[in-house]
């Protein structure tokens, strides 16, 4: 098998904000709690192997804000189940879990207008690259 040395470079160096976003996003999920670095590597590894694979620094940049723009588009639904994992361990009575819904509500619409809008830029930045 032979490796390319300026290819595997670039899907490395590429494939660093993909990854710090989706450990963010499970860590979110998992309910703020601190997750593994471990975690970071192998999404990192596995993202890096992804952009290899990809013909030209060109095709994999493309596939990088792809990658970018279906983890901002999935950020609303990380930051509701962040809700759900947050109310249900962390409240004890009905109104804290009142206020825990509808903070978590204020944070789904902020994500949502957030997150929909800069994934349409990221695939729109894909597109244009490839």
């Amino acid at each position: 098998m032979d490796i390319e040395f300026k290819k595997l470079v670039i899907s490395v160096l590429l494939s660093i904000f993909p990854a710090f976003v989706g450990y963010f996003l499970i860590g979110t999920a998992a309910g703020g709690v601190a997750i593994n670095g471990v975690v970071f590597i192998i999404i990192w590894a596995g993202l890096g192997l992804f952009l290899y694979q990809k013909e030209s620094a060109k095709a994999q940049a493309s596939s990088m804000f792809f990658i970018l723009s279906i983890e901002t588009l999935l950020t609303p639904l990380v930051f509701l189940i962040y809700t759900f994992v947050f109310s249900s361990g962390q409240t004890t009575g009905a109104a804290e879990a009142t206020g825990a819904a509808i903070g978590g509500a204020i944070l789904v619409g902020i994500a949502f207008f957030i997150g929909v809008p800069l994934a349409g830029v990221f695939y729109l930045i894909s597109k244009r690259i490839g």
